[in-house]
């Protein structure tokens, strides 16, 4: 039987999460424990930071050791400096209340001196840097039941005063029975930003090298990944621009070079970028998966921009690489992502999405359930149910879209520190991670209730750091590990509520002006592949990935100058390959009479075959033109030309139009697509000849003539020869 402490924790719980928004700080702890460190540094004090607790989590008959450095920023030696460690038998009731001690030691719990202080043994030089160590029992502190106790670290001077103060949490478990398993469901993102190139085997940049190696973020990813998939039942979210790089890498490549594919530089092939490979298709085979569009193309400006077709394209390049790749399948159109017949996921940059993004992600991508951040669709009146994780709403096409809600605070917690990060704030974002969830499970722990773990999307965590957050998961008593699937089956079965707005733009989302270059470029993109003859399809590809890397949401906020670059290069490469295809013909055509031939030249400088029409329009009736849209095949580096016959029925000059088209009808609009033709029809031709028939028969009977007046003096003149023999 629960106690009367209890039931009022509960029921003041109950109230400050309904009233959450209102009264909650900003739900990013480590962060703020990071801002009070820098500011005391910068002003020239004393700072004392605390970057370790053994146990993480304590229990009845625990000892708990803090550990943490101290240093000198004041510009005088220190001695006789000692650390004492605080807490209270009191626990918080509420996630806000955690926020507000975190940033500025307010709190209802008035923390109390636990344990022996530490004294620190000799001088502390102005700008060196010392280590502590201090204890205390739980049974001395007084802990009570299941919750978050404060814990800080303060650091005093040899006459008892405090110089400064760093602060973290305490989670207590007193064993079975405390509270409820909260259901846990990660996220594991392998997204980068795409490096995918018009050119063959080009990337961008270089800078996947150093990030797939064992050391680097995408290698720290997927071995901690894969050490702790199955315990922890990690679903994985991965881009399949990845797979694409990385496969590059595996050979010789090249890096940067221009729109011609040339004057790149080479680089060797990376063993790094095979073994990463290699162990990303061995250590999640059968895990669940779900893949990103290509490049992780950004849903929400596609789908408010109307580029539906592109979202489409995006994911039907990703799935195909994938699919080829890992050797499992990723399909579309509802079929399975390699879970067991899991429903499609999507996971829109930001956590973010609207109606319209959700129905475009259901028509587009085949995607019937969506990740979205806690408060896109608000809880039900209940305080503590899987409302808060859970919902479901009807897409603008008519389907169901399963909706999982991830804690915003934790992803927060969790993005507050990286590889690069001193100790102290890896510390924060493990021990904040731990006690949010704790947290979460002892303001209702009798309530079923399930969280959604989201990583920032290119997150960049040590190798001891997303260790240890896995372990905790494993490890903690009030955590139960569950696949983002199960919470998707149990989302289906919700009550469907319909609260996202129509359309809202996504805070970061690709601008319109950026867009609409994008707009442009996709139709180049489309006349140039509509024009190649029987086009290979691994160029159509390559050529549909490198417009999906200038989509991605690697562009937004301050890396939009990659994506602009990506845009410029594959826009120079369309334009230098349209180009090379150009009417060639003189600008003047002589009719002799009232019909003539007129042959017109297409040339093709390009590598590849193209397909064209050859239009001819004139600008007056009197002039027609038999075939005038013949097709004709022109070989790479070869000159067609096509006959036309021209039939005027006048005397003077007409103008033709000759426009070149894709064999679909769509004109091609660079410059030597299209050329003026000016026609002469004079009619000279058949007077000559008349003329000229005049002028023989008139030689013919003058010639006639002669010889019938010569023939009888022939004859006399015979005659009389004859007489005088």
């Amino acid at each position: 039987m629960r106690s009367v402490r209890t039931v009022v924790r509960t029921l003041i719980a109950g109230f400050l999460a309904l009233a959450g928004p209102l009264l909650a700080a900003p739900a990013v702890t480590a962060h703020a424990q990071q801002s009070y460190r820098t500011d005391a540094a910068s002003s020239h004090q004393l700072t004392v930071s605390i970057d370790a607790v053994s146990p993480s989590f304590a229990t009845a008959n625990s000892t708990i050791t803090v550990s943490g450095t101290l240093t000198n920023h004041t510009g005088s030696p220190l001695q006789g400096v000692q650390v004492q460690l605080l807490t209270s038998y009191a626990d918080f009731i509420a996630r806000s209340q955690m926020d507000s001690y975190a940033a500025s030691g307010n709190s209802p719990v008035f923390p109390q001196p636990a344990g022996s202080a530490y004294t620190v043994p000799g001088t502390v030089h102005s700008g060196s840097t010392v280590r502590w160590s201090a204890s205390f029992t739980a049974a001395a502190a007084g802990y009570g039941q299941f919750g978050v106790y404060p814990l800080e670290a303060q650091a005093l001077s040899a006459g008892g005063t405090s110089l400064a103060a760093d602060r973290t949490f305490l989670p207590y478990w007193p064993g079975n029975g405390s509270a409820d398993s909260l259901n846990v469901a990660w996220v594991w993102p392998l997204i980068d930003q795409p490096q995918s190139s018009p050119c063959p085997r080009t990337l961008a940049t270089d800078s996947l090298a150093a990030s797939l190696s064992s050391t680097g973020r995408l290698g720290t990813l997927l071995a901690a990944g894969a050490r702790w998939a199955r315990k922890d039942h990690l679903t994985w979210a991965l881009d399949p621009a990845l797979l694409s790089d990385a496969d590059v890498m595996t050979q010789a490549y090249l890096i940067g070079g221009n729109a011609l594919c040339k004057g790149g530089t080479s680089v060797r092939a990376s063993a790094s970028a095979a073994q990463w490979l290699a162990a990303l298709r061995g250590e999640t085979a059968g895990e669940p998966m779900f893949v990103t569009p290509y490049a992780d193309a950004d849903v929400a400006a596609l789908a408010h921009s109307g580029l539906d077709s592109d979202l489409r394209t995006a994911y039907h390049v990703g799935e195909s690489v994938a699919n080829q790749m890992l050797s499992r399948s990723f399909g579309i159109n509802g079929q399975s992502t390699g879970d067991g017949g899991a429903p499609a996921v999507a996971w829109p940059a930001g956590g973010v999405a609207d109606a319209s993004v959700l129905t475009s992600l259901a028509a587009n991508g085949g995607v019937s359930a969506v990740v979205l951040n806690s408060g896109e669709v608000p809880a039900a009146n209940t305080p503590y149910d899987d409302s808060r994780a859970l919902a479901l709403t009807t897409t603008g096409i008519g389907s169901s879209m399963r909706v999982l809600l991830s804690d915003s605070g934790l992803t927060s917690v969790l993005g507050s520190a990286s590889a690069s990060s001193p100790a102290a704030a890896q510390f924060d974002a493990e021990q904040g991670f731990l006690a949010q969830t704790a947290m979460i499970a002892a303001e209702g722990p009798f309530a079923k209730r399930s969280v959604v773990i989201t990583p920032p999307r290119r997150w960049d965590p040590s190798a001891a750091e997303a260790l240890k957050l896995l372990s905790l998961t494993a490890s903690a008593p009030w955590l139960h590990p569950v696949a983002l699937s199960s919470l998707a089956a149990a989302a289906g079965q919700v009550k469907a509520r319909t609260s996202l707005p129509g359309s809202r733009v996504t805070p970061g989302e690709l601008g319109g002006a950026y867009i609409a270059t994008v707009t442009s470029v996709d139709t180049s993109l489309a006349l140039y592949a509509d024009l190649l003859f029987q086009p290979a399809a691994t160029l159509l590809r390559r050529l549909d990935a490198a417009a999906a890397v200038t989509e991605s949401t690697a562009w937004r906020g301050p890396n939009s100058a990659g994506g602009t670059l990506a845009l410029k290069k594959l826009a120079q490469y369309l334009h230098d390959r349209e180009l090379d295809v150009r009417i060639l013909t003189g600008t003047k055509l002589l009719l002799a009479g009232a019909s003539g031939p007129a042959p017109v030249s297409v040339q093709n400088a390009g590598l590849l075959p193209v397909e064209v029409r050859v239009e001819a329009v004139p600008d007056s009736d009197q002039l027609s033109i038999d075939n005038p849209h013949p097709v004709i095949t022109v070989q790479a580096g070869k000159t067609g030309t096509v006959r036309m016959t021209m039939h005027s029925s006048a005397i003077g000059t007409t103008q033709v139009k000759l426009q070149l088209l894709t064999k679909d009808g769509s004109a091609l609009t660079w410059f030597g697509a299209s050329q003026s033709l000016s026609v002469e029809s004079t009619r000279y031709g058949r007077t000559l000849l008349v003329i000229i028939g005049a002028a023989l028969g008139v030689l013919v009977l003058t010639s006639v003539a002669r010889w019938v007046r010569r023939a009888p003096h022939e004859d006399k003149a015979d005659g009389r020869s004859g007489g005088a023999g």
